[in-house]
């Protein structure tokens, strides 16, 4: 009775005679326990990934990542044409493609410069062919990214002469901000500190570009103050992709065993299909803080002529219930076949 007294009554026992202070001890641990799980799913990162996954993001990430992928050397063959076109040096032309090369993961660059070298060498007519795969591709890989966004955001897609027109204007924007980004890391590299400063300006370029992207790529769309916190999330995102993306080269090392273009073609679809994903999160991050978007964006379609993306299924049905009656009734087995003998 002393000790017990003198222990503040944390040896009471119970009517069996055991003690509970354990007992209870261990409670109060899982409720802890419990409360922090609780707290942590709850929270505004857990509910963005949840968000992110419920909403199907990542089959949107793979089509726009397959479309990015066949129109990777129409588009760095179109912008290097254009600056040739422009610029009138190789040297410059070099130095320029080699940073346009810097932008996909270290352990793909050698062999994507190759294989660059052999499509260039064996194609003629390049600057008006590339140009050309420069529109069209570039405009497929917009039109992919405008449906993406429409379902994330719940809104209807432009119609086609409008689609086009933007992803043609959207190349245009693309082909400045590489040459602005470019630009500035020649810049940067006469500067102390250069490998520093082209890590700040290639974090700033590509924040940029998903503000530009998030802003005028979907049909409706948000301010710019409103997107710019997804930018933030998928930028910052981005940039340690870029870093983290040689311990998948590590990994992936096997790939090597069956040749060099086999194991760059893996990398590529890899690194296309997570940039994707996280383009994507950024915006599922947008609609997640500011909800439906209700700004127009570039050359947005008015509501009448807008496309509305129905269900496949209802495609099927509808298309199936346009047909003539005669047609129908032509497809129907005749009565004595139906029968079951």
């Amino acid at each position: 009775m002393g000790v017990d007294s003198a222990q503040g009554g944390t040896g009471r026992r119970d009517h069996n005679g055991r003690r509970r202070h354990g007992t209870d001890r261990s409670t109060a641990r899982r409720q802890r326990i419990r409360r922090l799980i609780r707290k942590v799913l709850d929270s505004l990162p857990v509910r963005v990934v949840q968000a992110f996954g419920a909403s199907q993001a990542a089959n949107y990430a793979s089509g726009l990542a397959f479309n990015g992928l066949l129109a990777m050397f129409p588009l760095m063959l179109g912008i290097l044409a254009i600056i040739g076109l422009s610029v009138r040096d190789p040297a410059s032309e070099a130095k320029f493609q080699e940073l346009i090369i810097a932008t996909f993961p270290v352990s793909a660059q050698a062999e994507l410069l190759r294989a660059l070298h052999g499509v260039k060498d064996s194609a003629g007519l390049l600057g008006v062919v590339s140009i050309g795969g420069l529109i069209w591709t570039g405009s497929g890989v917009f039109a992919t990214m405008e449906f993406a966004f429409a379902q994330i955001f719940g809104i209807s897609q432009r119609d086609t002469v409008r689609q086009k027109l933007m992803g043609f204007v959207m190349m245009i924007v693309l082909i400045v901000a590489v040459g602005v980004t470019v630009g500035a890391n020649v810049l940067a590299g006469l500067l102390p500190g250069a490998w520093l400063l082209s890590v700040v300006i290639g974090a700033t370029a590509m924040v940029a570009l998903l503000v530009l992207l998030y802003r005028l790529v979907p049909n409706r769309t948000y301010t710019l103050r409103q997107v710019l916190p997804g930018a933030l999330l998928a930028g910052v995102l981005i940039e340690v992709l870029s870093l983290a993306f040689p311990l998948y080269e590590h990994i992936a090392g096997g790939f090597n065993t069956y040749g060099a273009q086999f194991a760059l073609f893996f990398l590529l679809a890899a690194w296309f299909y997570l940039l994707s994903n996280l383009i994507l999160l950024g915006a599922v991050y947008n609609k997640f803080r500011a909800g439906k978007p209700a700004r127009l964006g570039l050359l947005a379609s008015p509501t009448n002529e807008s496309r509305e993306v129905e269900p496949a299924n209802e495609v099927i049905e509808q298309k199936k219930a346009e047909m003539p009656a005669e047609s129908a009734r032509r497809r129907e087995p005749p009565l004595g076949r139906r029968e079951v003998r």
